[in-house]
């Protein structure tokens, strides 16, 4: 039976394995398992800080390089040509025909607002004057710049025929050009936007003129 034995102990050592070995290995798989993860998530996560840095480095080559929105180019205005034109323009207004003229150049070209030279100039004012006319400087821009000159356009509300004595006006959209070279104007002209004016004043005054007085 001595062999028996052996058999029976043989078997059971094959059958029961040693348990303290069965944990330690298990603890090594444990432990290799899980480095095996920490390492892919490292992996992982430096691949994901590579890719937001090569984004945000590109994104701020392409802001120096094409900004979104450049600011546009502007060319200084003449701040002097508008000082001219706005003090003309109140003397204008003011019916003050000599300080007005002090603002013209000796040739200016006031064709475009139906007059020749300076006597038909205060006699222009003198009439506005006469007619209740008023005139309101709403802005002065320029406009252009060339050898003949820096333009300018001023835009102004007004009234006529007394119209705010009964509650009418001002009048919007109306404006001057003018042309300023060497501190003096050389050519003036105007728009008066009648679009409004004319039916509310203009032409029932033309009427009320022709029937008492035909």
């Amino acid at each position: 039976m001595p062999e028996l034995k052996e058999v029976f102990e043989m078997t059971t050592k094959q059958v029961e394995p040693d348990v303290d070995a069965w944990r330690e290995q298990e603890g090594r798989q444990r432990r290799s398992t899980r480095n095996k993860k920490i390492g892919a998530l490292a992996v992982a996560a430096a691949i994901g800080l590579a890719a937001v840095a090569l984004i945000i480095s590109t994104r701020v080559g392409m802001n120096a390089k094409t900004p979104a929105n450049p600011p546009p180019t502007v060319a200084p205005a003449d701040v002097k040509a508008q000082e001219v034109a706005m003090g003309f323009l109140q003397a204008y207004g003011a019916f003050d025909a000599d300080r007005a003229i002090t603002y013209l150049a000796d040739n200016a070209d006031l064709s475009a607002l139906g007059l020749k030279g300076t006597r038909q100039f205060r006699l222009l004012l003198s009439f506005l004057e006469a007619e209740g006319y008023k005139q309101m400087l709403t802005s002065c821009e320029e406009t252009g710049s060339s050898p003949s000159g820096t333009d300018i356009r001023c835009k102004f509300d007004f009234h006529d025929i007394r119209s705010d004595e009964i509650g009418r006006g001002p009048y919007g959209g109306s404006y001057f050009d003018l042309t300023v070279l060497d501190g003096k104007i050389v050519r003036a002209s105007e728009y008066l936007e009648l679009a409004e004016f004319s039916p509310q004043m203009w032409e029932p005054f033309a009427a009320w003129v022709s029937t008492n007085y035909p």
